[in-house]
């Protein structure tokens, strides 16, 4: 079983979160229910601690596939999958399953939108021919368990559960409020997974904003955008492992706490659920 933290490690108290340390406890009743659990990489808190990065696997070759915690200053996913670990063993013991439930704990405890290196725990422009290096320690060992070790089914579904933290960007305007959507992959944008989560969001408390234009210049049609090519481990996910559909959600925040935590960890809740029905 992995050690857990030797104590409890201060979190951004603000929203309410829970410390690293209560997420790893949550998590780790995967391994003690017979989940494989891997230490893929790890991140230095300080010259004591450190902070792990597991994922946890239900057995045989993943059909579904949950990331969540890459950027940290979006907990909702994280928070969200640490109260949904009575169901992941249900649903474990009927399909194989692959979750990375907190890919950025050093984030998620500063409150901060990347590592302690200033760059996206998960970038994966060195895979997709984009960049001659990785583009810090913690993407080079995420992405390679992805592609190497990984033991995916082909055509598996992934889900990335994100925020979209509007009020970062300066000068920006976003008029709606609620949520949009990724899909990439062969097929994605029609497949039935993904009309299912979208049929969720649509009708979620964070409703679907149907148009307008992301702060990365994207457009949303119907409250979705399909196949963009943006370096994430999404991508490369769809890519490089034939993964569809690759689904990337995000719940807009208009400030830190707007919506609050409680209503966006809600409308996760929903969604893995959305996520896993037949």
């Amino acid at each position: 079983m992995p050690t857990p933290l030797r104590h409890k490690v201060p979190t951004f108290p603000e929203d309410g979160r829970p410390t690293v340390a209560e997420l790893h406890r949550a998590f780790n009743r995967l391994e003690r229910a017979g989940w494989l659990c891997m230490q893929i990489a790890e991140q230095r808190l300080d010259a004591e601690t450190v902070l792990p990065i597991w994922a946890y696997a239900s057995g045989g070759q993943a059909e579904r596939v949950v990331l969540a915690g890459i950027h940290g200053r979006e907990p909702a996913g994280v928070v969200a999958l640490a109260r949904y670990v009575d169901r992941l063993l249900d649903l474990g013991a009927e399909r194989p399953i692959l979750v990375l439930p907190l890919l950025n704990p050093w984030g998620y405890r500063h409150h901060e939108r990347y590592g302690p290196s200033g760059q996206s725990v998960s970038d994966s422009d060195h895979w997709l021919g984009r960049a001659t290096a990785p583009a810090c320690p913690e993407a080079e060992a995420i992405t390679d368990f992805m592609m190497n070790h990984a033991h995916l089914a082909a055509g598996a579904a992934v889900l990335d559960l994100h925020e979209d933290p509007i009020y970062e960007a300066s000068g920006y305007a976003f008029e709606g409020r609620g949520s949009y959507y990724y899909a990439i992959g062969d097929g994605a944008g029609q497949h039935p997974i993904t009309q299912r989560v979208g049929a969720y969001l649509r009708n979620s408390a964070l409703p679907l904003v149907l148009e307008g234009q992301t702060r990365f210049g994207e457009t949303l049609e119907q409250g979705l955008i399909v196949d963009s090519e943006d370096g994430s481990i999404d991508e490369l996910l769809a890519r490089k492992r034939g993964c569809s559909p690759v689904l990337t959600t995000e719940l807009v925040l208009k400030g830190e706490q707007d919506p609050p935590l409680a209503a966006r960890v809600d409308v996760y809740l929903g969604l893995l659920d959305a996520f896993f029905g037949d």
